[in-house]
């Protein structure tokens, strides 16, 4: 026999399977025999009866990692490589782009393997979204209670989402999102008869419903605080996070989950000698219900502790102390502001009208704080404005306090001494003013404050006072409460107009989705979620909502676990008349939101229309408006083909955001492009700091804590990050070649490794098809998530192959072949299967 370019293996049953698979081998080059047996056998195939003739082999070292090179059985021919296993054409190159078969590009060579390089990925593979161009779409919702829940009613949130991924190792499941839930009762809104719900962060699928049962058999129902959120951390040191949530009769409750199942860890009654009571079941209300816990380890002991207001819980729930001395509350409640305020070890608490230290088991006032300054307590956030105070060091954080005295409502910028580095500032409108968000929105380098009043969402920026920072900068956004420019010296780079008439105390949230150094913003009023341009105002994205506004605000997480930020959303529709949710007072003779100007495009391959004009997608009936291309599914996503607001460019109608219905329950979005740089796993509590939890939901000791204002990249508040060093790195999926299959009377069982040669993981799920002249015989997903340099072996079942050896084929093997993941180098993807054919069993 002389050489030939494919040499066959006769299946000999499910023992010549396994012995065959053990021997590396190689479809070209090689001496006559290279090793193989031949044989008429029909025993067991792969799934089922093999048949009289086939092919079977071996693929090397698939599932390994970059550096553990695998050769072919025998050098391939001059003019070939080998890869994983099976030689193949070396093929001339410019750029990686121009490579298959898990190879890269040396120009003067050709396309090499990737196994053997070290390292075995691209370290420079970044992929982002180009500035302003921002798509959303709807990735899942709970808005309905599955058939026989035991809480059918029970589908409003009312409070600010949590995510945290309660499996431990992670990679056992996805992240999960919880809340707390509730139901109107005689057509009015609840706080006092919350359940928890547990969400599949997937699929927004119900994993567990926490509450509303007799708990501890005493006889009482046990719901939580609907307008509470939620807290979640490690308490018992398993590895994996609780939650914890207000209850109903003023105590407090912890679920945790072992071994896959969820339940009570412990509840600890109400304390007494605090300043909140038991709910009202008369009215539903909840005494300063409206905020939520917090849990840090206060005396770095290892050992975290649950904080509601001022009052302190053991991780086992034992109460051990009670509000500091001098605690006023503010508004419907306030939540823990914990931070190392000083350069002592202790850490401090503050409500912005004092600071108390934790020490011996007790907060004791700190006497430098608020100094010769009248202050009353607020809303509060921590972050590092600038050198600011008599003698208090350059690097010591600011508090932010947003509080309303005398039915004036204002944001201000205190140091440590209680000097102002922004005096307090009118909340623009009717006041108001919920937790204050921090971020670098202009991206000069130094903090910026995010207020949201009862009409007005405004960005306060000290540069835009009659001081401004060194290097800082103002940016030129509009205000409209002042029908344009900002005022001059009035510390407000711009404000936007928004509907908050029901509380007037939301919060916001914000995210760097385009890793370019400016921070978007995340806000919900009574009717749309809408995300700003951090820099200017502008409205990149809005999508109906609805809610009676408590101190909610959506969220940013990595919800799915596949290394790419989401968007979390609660609604609810209290308040409302016959479900359509509060009245929106925002739209335009269309009956779309008139902040936001249309879905924006780079170019015209980006628009379901197909044309883009000036950054819009332009559009002539609704169904260009959505993915569904139908006309009442896309109203119902609530984009309407609608003409834009006056001096907005271009020509033609845009895809605007409708207000078809009310909404009840949690949404998920995702971007459309894939292109939203990776975020964390978790937001794991209303007062967020990324440093002040691990990503697995573990709590650090407070000694080992990294002061987020003198960390490079945060200095914020209320932020989520992209969990790596480089927000803008992505994966780069790519299919090694093959010459794996095996016959049975289902088919050819076709295998091919799969790669990430990128600089950042790829989720579990990367759809993989297998081609024929370009038709699709058969597909499958990757099963894990694939790190950097990693490969894993992915199998599918081609039901008819070529009969006979003469007839056999070469199948293209695709990864991400739907296009669904945004990698850095789309056009290296391809592997090849060589040479398949299965004789049908007799």
């Amino acid at each position: 026999m002389g050489r030939r370019h494919h040499h066959w293996l006769i299946l000999l049953g499910a023992a010549a399977l396994s012995a065959s698979a053990a021997t590396p081998g190689c479809s070209c080059g090689g001496d006559e025999n290279n090793g193989f047996t031949e044989g008429t056998g029909a025993g067991d195939g792969i799934g089922g009866q093999g048949g009289a003739g086939g092919a079977l082999f071996p693929v090397g070292s698939g599932g390994s990692g970059a550096g553990a090179p695998v050769d072919c059985a025998e050098p391939c021919e001059q003019g070939n490589i080998c890869s994983h296993g099976t030689c193949v054409p070396l093929v001339p190159c410019t750029n990686d782009n121009g490579c298959s078969n898990d190879t890269y590009c040396e120009p003067a060579t050709g396309c090499v393997p990737w196994e053997g390089a070290m390292p075995g990925n691209d370290e420079q593979c970044i992929n982002v979204i180009a500035a302003g161009i921002f798509s959303p779409k709807l990735k899942c919702e709970f808005s309905v209670a599955p058939a026989g829940d035991p809480f059918p009613g029970h589908v409003d949130v009312q409070g600010t989402p949590i995510v945290v991924n309660f499996n431990v190792p992670a990679s056992a499941g996805p992240p999960s999102i919880a809340a707390a839930f509730t139901a109107t009762v005689n057509n009015g809104y609840t706080e006092d008869l919350g359940v928890i719900r547990v969400l599949h962060g997937n699929d927004c699928g119900l994993e567990a419903n926490l509450g509303g049962t007799d708990l501890n058999a005493d006889g009482i129902v046990d719901y939580v605080v609907s307008s509470a959120t939620l807290a979640a951390g490690d308490l018992d040191g398993d590895g994996s996070a609780e939650i914890v949530a207000y209850a109903a009769d003023g105590g407090m409750m912890a679920f945790t989950r072992k071994a896959g199942v969820w339940q009570l860890l412990w509840k600890a009654p109400y304390p007494g000698g605090v300043n909140w009571s038991a709910c009202t079941a008369a009215n539903h209300r909840c005494s300063f219900g409206w905020s939520g816990p917090a849990i840090h380890d206060i005396n770095d002991d290892g050992v975290p502790e649950v904080l509601r207001e001022g009052a302190v819980f053991a991780a086992d729930g034992t109460f051990l102390s009670g509000n500091p001395p001098g605690y006023l509350n503010y508004s419907q409640g306030m939540f823990p502001i914990v931070a190392n305020l000083d350069e002592d070890p202790a850490i401090e608490f503050t409500n912005g009208d004092n600071i108390w230290e934790w020490a011996n088991g007790a907060w004791v006032v700190e006497p430098y704080y608020p100094g010769a300054t009248s202050t009353f307590p607020g809303h509060v956030a921590v972050a590092n404005f600038g050198a600011y105070g008599t003698g208090v060091p350059a690097e010591a954080p600011e508090l932010v306090v947003v509080r309303a005295v005398a039915g004036s409502s204002t944001v201000a910028v205190l140091a440590r001494d209680g000097s102002y580095a922004q005096p307090p500032t009118n909340v623009p409108g009717a006041g108001g003013g919920g937790p204050p968000t921090i971020s670098d929105f202009d991206g000069d380098g130094l903090p910026e404050v995010a207020v949201a009043g009862q009409a007005y969402y405004t960005i306060y920026d000290i540069d835009c006072g009659p001081t401004p920072r060194p290097n800082g900068t103002c940016a030129a956004g509009p205000c409209d409460f002042a029908n344009g420019a900002c005022p001059p010296n009035g510390y407000i780079a711009w404000s936007r107009q928004t509907q908050d008439i029901s509380s007037n105390v939301t919060g916001s949230s914000v995210f760097d989705f385009e890793a370019d150094g400016q921070s978007e913003v995340v806000y919900g009023d009574e009717c749309f979620t809408r995300v700003y341009n951090g820099m200017n105002g502008d409205v990149l994205f809005s999508q109906y909502r609805s809610s009676c506004t408590w101190n909610e605000n959506p969220i940013i997480a990595d919800v799915d676990g596949n290394f790419r930020a989401d968007l979390v959303v609660p609604s609810n529709k209290a308040c409302s008349l016959g479900g359509a949710g509060v009245a929106c007072t925002m739209l335009d003779a269309s009956g779309v939101d008139v902040q936001f100007p249309g879905i924006r495009c780079e170019q015209n391959t980006d628009c379901v229309s197909g044309v883009c004009d000036s950054g819009f997608c332009r559009c002539t009936a609704d169904a260009q408006c959505c993915g569904a291309m139908d006309d009442a599914a896309c109203a119902a996503e609530g984009h309407r083909c609608a003409p834009p607001p006056a001096g907005t460019a271009g020509a033609g109608n845009t895809c605007r955001a409708a207000h078809p219905t009310g909404v009840s329950g949690i949404r998920v979005y995702s971007d459309a492009n894939d292109k939203w740089v990776r975020s964390r796993t978790i937001w794991n509590q209303h007062a967020y700091a990324v440093t002040h939890v691990n990503e697995d939901g573990t709590i650090p000791q407070s000694s080992q804590w990294t002061q987020n204002w003198m960390t490079p990249g945060l200095n914020n508040f209320r932020q989520n990050v992209p969990g790596n060093q480089d927000g803008t790195a992505t994966g780069d999926a790519t299919a090694g070649a093959s010459n794996t299959f095996g016959c049975s009377g289902a088919g050819a069982a076709l295998q091919a490794p799969v790669c990430n040669r990128g600089a950042d993981s790829i989720g579990a799920g990367l759809s993989v098809g297998f081609y024929v002249e370009g038709n699709e015989v058969c597909s499958t997903a990757t099963m894990g998530a694939l790190a950097p340099g990693a490969c894993e072996t992915v199998t599918c079942t081609w039901a008819n192959p070529p009969p006979t050896e003469s007839a056999a084929v070469d199948v293209t093997v695709i990864p991400n072949d739907d296009g669904a993941y945004a990698e850095c180098k789309p056009g290296n993807n391809e592997g090849t299967l060589r040479g398949v054919f299965c004789t049908p069993p007799q």
